[in-house]
């Protein structure tokens, strides 16, 4: 043999570009990983640290994804006609805005629709941090390197004009411009108000800043008053949302993204990715969506609107108990997060050696098995003591038809509380006594 040639157990170099297999998986879905495996071998963790709905899929929908299920063919690439009018009619009704139906592209997830955005995109991307895990990543596999705005817990971790021009100011491009908004927040459970999203608006438009605006947890927003960037911006905001969260079908994966007529390139660039890559939403679902949306509104409407006084009511709960040992931050105003603030036990865990995000979330699983991410997952400060606590591992389904059983308006109450989301109350009840432990 030549010593040229390699041989079946030379190990190949140089495979893969960039440094997305350095961020490695997702560290949400690979936390949830490690804490599924740790339940499964029997150990009881109390699980704060992955954002998925407790509650069950609503019944129609259910239903109708059964009445076309036979449905096996490939559909247009934007998605069916049925949805996009349904979704046109839907944020009309909730956000007040006027969308074109032939300008929305539905997909496997506004994940995908997210990233593609970004790919296509040509331009510099503005991150702003403390953000959910796989924006940065999606940057990177698109190329691209994230400029990072620093929110604060003084402006409740949003951005501001202000923090939008400093973030810029250190970077003299003439490329193009874009920012990735989140709201409600994730991981901060923040809601953007009317007055913020106008002032950041015309700040946008000044600048030339482009908003992909990613609103998955609108329907979500616990005073039920969503204010879309799209109604402020309207000629350079890319809406992306979905079904995942306020329907709970995370695992339909039918998402989809609107592109305004000024911004119609990114539009045909994303149909062209997309056409090479997953090729359309799954078709059954897509029907199934469309009918739920067109002959159910008023259940969906209910079962949303209990959806959110449930979790608003374990929220205020896990802000109040935590908030009464010390534990600062910004009680969650929509989804499934907020961020608590354990600076308050820096002494005690000094006097153990710890000083980081990570040691003091290794800690608390390790001590009073429960789970919490450090902020550093989200791009926060390696030695901050923050995390994003998702207040959602409970049996959704029993809380979800024991209050939809109740009388319309029935108060959830502490008691509802302890019995139908008892791993919450139980998981906040051991931190609370930790963090007693080591103030």
């Amino acid at each position: 043999m030549s010593p040229t040639m390699s041989t079946p157990t030379d190990k190949p170099t140089n495979l893969v570009r960039g440094n997305l297999v350095q961020k490695g998986i997702a560290q949400n879905i690979d936390f949830n990983e490690k804490i599924k495996k740790m339940m499964k071998e029997g150990r009881r963790v109390t699980h704060f640290g992955f954002g998925q709905s407790p509650f069950p899929v609503p019944e129609c929908l259910v239903d109708f994804a059964k009445e076309f299920a036979h449905v096996y063919g490939y559909v247009s690439m934007t998605g069916i006609p049925e949805l996009r009018q349904a979704i046109v009619q839907m944020h009309k009704q909730y956000d007040e805005v006027t969308l074109d139906p032939e300008q929305i592209v539905v997909g496997p997830g506004s994940k995908e629709l997210l990233f593609l955005t970004m790919h296509v995109f040509n331009g510099d991307i503005i991150l702003p941090t403390p953000a959910w895990s796989t924006y940065e990543s999606q940057i990177y596999l698109a190329g691209k390197t994230p400029i990072f705005l620093e929110t604060t817990n003084a402006s409740c971790w949003k951005v501001t004009p202000e923090s939008l021009r400093n973030a810029l100011k250190n970077h003299k491009s003439t490329t193009n411009k874009m920012i990735v908004l989140t709201n409600p927040g994730n991981p901060s459970g923040m809601v953007y108000t009317a007055k913020e999203l106008s002032a950041l608006a015309e700040e946008c438009r000044r600048l030339g800043v482009i908003v992909l605006s990613d609103e998955i947890y609108g329907r979500l927003a616990f005073d039920d008053d969503h204010q879309s960037m799209m109604k402020f911006y309207p000629e350079g905001t890319i809406l992306t949302t979905g079904f995942s969260k306020w329907t709970s079908a995370g695992g339909w994966r039918i998402g989809y993204a609107y592109y305004p007529h000024r911004l119609t390139p990114i539009l045909k660039a994303v149909l062209c990715g997309g056409s090479q890559t997953y090729s359309c939403a799954p078709s059954p679902l897509q029907y199934a969506v469309a009918k739920a949306l067109t002959t159910c509104a008023d259940e969906l409407d209910r079962y949303a609107l209990t959806c959110k006084r449930i979790l608003c009511a374990i929220a205020q709960h896990c802000h109040r108990e935590l908030s009464s040992v010390g534990v600062t931050g910004h009680c969650s105003q929509g989804g499934y997060y907020y961020i608590p603030d354990f600076e308050v036990c820096r002494p005690g865990l000094t006097r153990r050696g710890i000083t980081t995000g990570k040691g003091f979330s290794a800690t608390v699983l390790k001590d009073i098995d429960v789970a919490l991410m450090p902020m550093d997952a989200f791009l926060g400060a390696p030695e901050d003591l923050t995390t994003r606590l998702c207040f959602v591992c409970f049996d959704g389904k029993r809380a979800l038809e024991t209050i939809l059983a109740q009388p319309p308006g029935t108060e959830v109450t502490e008691e509802f509380l302890e019995e139908f989301c008892g791993p919450v109350v139980q998981g906040i009840a051991k931190l609370k006594e930790w963090v007693i432990r080591h103030k």
